[in-house]
């Protein structure tokens, strides 16, 4: 960022960054310019509008030159920042554990309309999130639906503490259990056939395929959290493998996916014995949720 010289006003730092991060092939380049200067000065995006004629100079400038350095070379915005705004609330973010993406919103806005309906039934549902990464699916549900009871899995004990932080700063603690171990495996017993949701954004894309990926995402986000083995639906088959020991009779499946899996991810599950399976479009019109519902008796699925 050699263009940037010192006495820039915020209107024309930001003009000037977005440039630069635009050639370097960064998204929303403006976006990211200004989320990085209001995170330099203590500023939200509004006040930068407001003051676009402050002046940007010294230690300040210097600080903002070294972050979107980072940025320019690839370095996720969210973990420049050390959060991520999801579903209209901030998570903490930490380098090693996966960075969410927006589109898991749509994952989000399925699964409370599967464990939240006019049930008298579910007086207190039970949910479980299988590899919870920064917890941002299970704490949201257990937010948005009073009662509901998440058990949270992870391998990556970085990712167990961090969806222990921001559920306790979000004050969803009380009822997110987070566990460390490989899918239902730490699961309590007494949870085996009365599991209301089954929810996860799994590892799904094909291991030949993450070298190929942005340096943002191949070069930051943790290779566990990306590696659906050869074909990208690895772990698919291994949570339909095991949906059978958990979930309540009609109970509910909520999975993410890639854009182009979702008849390989229905035809799994629906060998499997699950009933009225879903592939559902995200906003920008592409293939990204999986639903499904288990049978009425437990022999129907697994």
């Amino acid at each position: 960022m050699n263009s940037v010289s010192p006495n820039k006003t915020i209107r024309e730092l930001i003009q000037v960054t977005s440039e630069y991060l635009d050639g370097k092939g960064v998204e929303s380049a403006k976006l990211n310019a200004e989320r990085l200067l209001a995170d330099v000065l203590g500023l939200s995006r509004i006040e930068l509008f407001y003051q676009h004629d402050r002046p940007v100079m010294g230690a300040e400038l210097d600080h903002y030159r070294d972050l979107v350095r980072r940025r320019a070379q690839g370095e996720p915005l969210q973990q420049i920042l050390g959060e991520t705004e999801f579903y209209s609330r901030v998570f903490k973010v930490e380098p090693g554990v996966f960075i969410p993406r927006p589109e898991t919103e749509r994952l989000v806005e399925e699964a409370v309309a599967l464990v939240a309906p006019p049930d008298r039934r579910l007086l207190a549902p039970v949910a479980v999130e299988i590899g919870c990464g920064t917890g941002i699916i299970g704490i949201s549900l257990a937010l948005d639906v009073p009662r509901l009871n998440v058990y949270a899995t992870d391998i990556n004990p970085a990712a167990i503490q961090l969806t222990k932080h921001n559920a306790h700063t979000l004050g969803a603690d009380p009822r997110v259990h987070v566990l460390q171990g490989n899918r239902f495996d730490p699961l309590p017993a007494h949870l085996k056939g009365q599991v209301d949701l089954v929810v996860s954004n799994p590892p799904y894309i094909r291991a030949a395929d993450i070298a190929g990926l942005a340096v943002e995402v191949s070069g930051h986000d943790p290779v566990e959290a990306l590696d659906g083995g050869q074909d990208g639906l690895v772990f698919y088959r291994a949570l339909a493998s095991g949906l059978g020991a958990w979930l309540r009779p009609g109970g509910h499946v909520a999975v993410e996916i890639g854009d182009d899996q979702g008849q390989d991810v229905e035809d799994i599950f629906s060998a499997s014995g699950l009933e009225d399976i879903r592939v559902i479009r995200d906003y920008a019109d592409r293939d990204r949720v999986v639903t499904a519902r288990s049978g009425t008796s437990e022999e129907n699925v697994g």
